[in-house]
C-alpha cells in the first residue's frame, strides 16, 4: 500500500542509534510510555522482542514500526549484544497516518541501504528536518513492499528451527570486522554436509551462504574504507583476502568502484 496522499511526517526526539549495552532491556513501561510511531531496525546481534500475541527473533534486517497502545518488550543475548537504529516521528497536523493497515514487523532484503539512508536520516534531524521528513516517508513507502517476518517458517516445526539456527550464524558476524567463516565452518556447525547447509540457508534467507557472505565481507569493507583510514592493502589482508588485486577486482564488481574511488566519493 503506498500514500495516495502522503501525509507530512515530524521527527521527533529521541532518535537515534546504539550499541545496547549488556544490561540493555526494553521494558513494559517503555512501550506503555510510547506516545508517537517508532521505526526501529536491528543491525547487528541478536535477541527477542515480545508483543500482546508473541515472541520475535530480533537479528540483522529486522524491522518494527510500532504504534502508540502495543507492547514490544525486548531484550537481547549479551553475547551477541544488538545494534539498533531507531527513529520517533508523527503526522503533521490535520493529517493522520494508517498505522493500523501496515504490518508491524518487517525483514529488510537491504541492510546497506536502509542503514545508509537511516545514518541520513538521523545526520539531518537537526539541521534540515524537512528533508529528514522526506527521506523517513520515502524509507516507510519502501519499508511497506517487504515481507513480514511473521509470513516465513519461523514460529515451529524443522523449518523454524533451522531459520533460527542461520539467524544465530548471522547474528554471530555482528562485531569488529575480520575473518569471515566459510560455508564448510558453517555446515559443520549445524552438522550438515555444504550442499545441505546451502540448500537450507537459501530457503531461510533467499540467497546461497557464497553469496551472503561475499556480500558481509564486502560490507565490512565499505565500512572500513568510510570509517577508517587503513590502506587498502591492510583492509583485505584485515578481511583474509588472498590478495589486494582480487579484492579490488571483487569490490569493483559489486560496487561499479574500485576501493579508492569509493572512498573518495564517500569520505
Amino acid at each position: 500500500m503506498i500514500f495516495q496522499t502522503p501525509p507530512v511526517l515530524h521527527l521527533n526526539e529521541p532518535c537515534g542509534r546504539i550499541y545496547c549495552a549488556p544490561d540493555w532491556s526494553r521494558t513494559r513501561d517503555n512501550s506503555l510510555r510510547l506516545a508517537d510511531m517508532e521505526l526501529w531496525f536491528v543491525w547487528r546481534g541478536k535477541g527477542w522482542m515480545r508483543t500482546r500475541k508473541r515472541e520475535l527473533a530480533l537479528y540483522p534486517g529486522f524491522c518494527a514500526l510500532m504504534c502508540p497502545g502495543g507492547i514490544y518488550d525486548a531484550g537481547h543475548d549479551t553475547a551477541h549484544p544488538l545494534g539498533i537504529t531507531f527513529i520517533h516521528f508523527r503526522a503533521a497536523k490535520g493529517t493522520a497516518l494508517p498505522c493500523r493497515d501496515w504490518p508491524e514487523f518487517y525483514e529488510l532484503d537491504d541492510l546497506d541501504f536502509y542503514n545508509a539512508v537511516s545514518r541520513r536520516i538521523l545526520q539531518l534531524f537537526y539541521t534540515a528536518p524537512e528533508i529528514a521528513a522526506g527521506l523517513l516517508r520515502s524509507l516507510l513507502d519502501d519499508l511497506r513492499r517487504l515481507p513480514s517476518p511473521l509470513t516465513g517458517a519461523v514460529a515451529m516445526g524443522r523449518a523454524g528451527l533451522h531459520r533460527q539456527e542461520i539467524i544465530r550464524l548471522i547474528a554471530s558476524l555482528s562485531g569488529t570486522p575480520g575473518p569471515l567463516p566459510t560455508v564448510e565452518s558453517w555446515a559443520r556447525e549445524m552438522h550438515f554436509s555444504p550442499a545441505h547447509f546451502s540448500r537450507i540457508f537459501k530457503a531461510s534467507t533467499g540467497q546461497s551462504p557464497r553469496d551472503f557472505l561475499i556480500g558481509a565481507r564486502l560490507s565490512q569493507a565499505r565500512h572500513l574504507l568510510t570509517e577508517t583510514n587503513l590502506a587498502v592493502g591492510e583492509i583485505a589482508e584485515r578481511l583474509d583476502y588472498a590478495d589486494v588485486f582480487f579484492f579490488s577486482r571483487q569490490f569493483k564488481q559489486k560496487t561499479g568502484l574500485s576501493p579508492l574511488q569509493y572512498r573518495n566519493r564517500n569520505a
